[in-house]
């Protein structure tokens, strides 16, 4: 793309309990690998950090909506703003639950927003652990322990979240948002993309499985309890990673019968005492405020979002917005009366960035340490690679595929049988990575961070994804 048709919008959508910091790896890997000329700018949005994000999709969508409207006028409003500079292009990636905030995005930019987005063109819409089929815990094995544990944890975690635990857990008519997301302008905003992607974990993610990331009804990490042998793809497109190969799993391998052999390793008493004093602390210390926070926290934003529940069940939200969004010069006015919190201007010329940036630059000055110059490759030697890999990956749940015929269809509920088939009905990239982590959740996009301590495979996930992104939004 040329410089003089325009920038490029890149908005990043933080997840449950995120802030924009969270997506500061991830920015800074697609600064680096994203082409010169595509003329990229990028906005994290910021109103709906930590306690506010338990608010429910519709209410931290509008918001997140209402920033990028205010974002693209003041932009292309600027004086000083050629055409070329203007925005003309948006691509939009969200992150666990900013997935789905995103698709909610995604859904009202070309109706209740269309005098913003009528001259922009939709590029990439791309997701990572974000759970699309909700929250829903399988027990294929009948463990005892995840017979008593899964209720536990559904109960906790459809009403310690808010609205939005409610709504991930599709908990009862009330809290349907992620069906009708599958649906109608939502649905319709999503084709409107020239790619979409997601990009799993395929273990080690506490809080998203590999299914509801991925957007399938089959998950061979689940019904094989781990254990299932797996290996990577040889021939992962890109160059330039710092010390490992991306580890993408190869799932045209897998094979319910081929399962590694998992070592019956022997505590030493050393280790023995640090578990006896690990687990109690855990489960009556740790375990207790950590519920008694998210509690707070959600009786807190019942009663601040009072309001904004009325406008939703009355149906008024969305004429308030059309109201004040696209038509009217008092869109700032209206975001601080109605969400309580006044967009940040930046007048130095960056706008968009992390509203802490003393932070982005010390992480920024490690993790350029740890990326390698990209080194010079002929471009049709590196688009063919990437065409091989996508699509390969672009028809990977194919019913054609063998190894989604080895694995046994997941007991899903008429509701998530309904998004599945809604969603599927669209074309997608689908990407299953491996990162070696406690909770690859955090890992797959180095929520904390680049430097010594960062797991290679979880810099190997971002540094993928730069690629990919770039590859995706420079070709025509």
């Amino acid at each position: 793309m040329s410089s003089q048709q325009g920038s490029h919008l890149f908005v990043l959508i933080h997840g449950l309990w995120g802030t924009p910091q969270h997506m500061g790896s991830l920015k800074e890997s697609l600064q680096h690998y994203i082409d010169s000329k595509e003329n990229a700018i990028f906005l994290l949005p910021s109103q709906n950090s930590k306690f506010k994000t338990f608010d429910g999709i519709e209410v931290l969508g509008y918001r997140a909506l209402l920033e990028i409207c205010q974002y693209i006028r003041r932009h292309n409003d600027l004086q000083e703003c050629s055409d070329h500079k203007r925005i003309t292009r948006i691509s939009i990636i969200g992150y666990s639950l900013g997935g789905l905030v995103a698709r909610f995005v995604v859904g009202k930019m070309f109706t209740e927003c269309q005098e913003y987005f009528s001259g922009i063109e939709p590029v990439l819409f791309l997701t990572m652990a974000s759970p699309h089929l909700g929250i829903r815990f399988f027990n294929p094995s009948n463990s005892l322990f995840r017979t008593i544990l899964d209720p536990v944890m559904t109960v906790l975690g459809s009403n310690a979240l808010g609205k939005s635990g409610r709504e991930l857990f599709i908990a009862n008519r009330y809290n349907d948002i992620l069906i009708r997301l599958s649906e109608g302008e939502f649905i319709q905003g999503l084709a409107k993309f020239k790619h979409r992607t997601v990009c799993a974990n395929v273990k080690n993610d506490r809080t998203v499985a590999f299914y509801t990331a991925f957007i399938t009804n089959h998950d061979s990490f689940i019904e094989s309890g781990n254990s299932v042998n797996y290996t990577f793809e040889n021939n992962v497109p890109g160059t330039g990673y710092s010390n490992i190969i991306p580890r993408i799993v190869d799932l045209t391998r897998l094979d319910p019968k081929n399962k590694h052999v998992i070592e019956n390793k022997r505590l030493s008493l050393n280790g023995k005492l640090k578990l006896y004093i690990l687990l109690p602390c855990l489960f009556l210390v740790f375990f207790p405020i950590a519920l008694l926070v998210n509690i707070s926290g959600t009786v807190y934003r019942y009663f601040a979002t009072i309001k904004y529940r009325k406008m939703i069940k009355n149906g008024n939200l969305p004429n308030e917005f059309r109201e004040k969004v696209g038509i009217s010069d008092r869109l700032e006015t209206y975001v601080s009366a109605t969400y309580e919190s006044i967009l940040k201007e930046n007048e130095s010329g960056n706008d968009g960035d992390l509203e802490d940036d003393d932070d982005l630059i010390q992480n920024g000055g490690k993790y350029n340490q740890s990326m390698s110059k990209i080194p010079t490759m002929d471009r049709n030697s590196r688009d063919k690679k990437w065409d091989i890999f996508i699509q390969k990956y672009s028809n990977i749940v194919d019913e054609k595929n063998m190894w989604y015929k080895r694995f046994d269809d997941l007991p899903f509920d008429n509701k998530r049988i309904a998004i599945l088939k809604n969603l599927s009905s669209l074309k997608w990239i689908r990407v299953p990575i491996y990162v070696k982590a406690l909770n690859a959740h955090g890992g797959i996009i180095a929520r904390r961070g680049i430097d010594e301590d960062t797991q290679p495979t979880s810099l190997a996930s971002i540094q993928f994804v730069g690629q990919l992104v770039d590859y995706l939004t420079s070709t025509n």
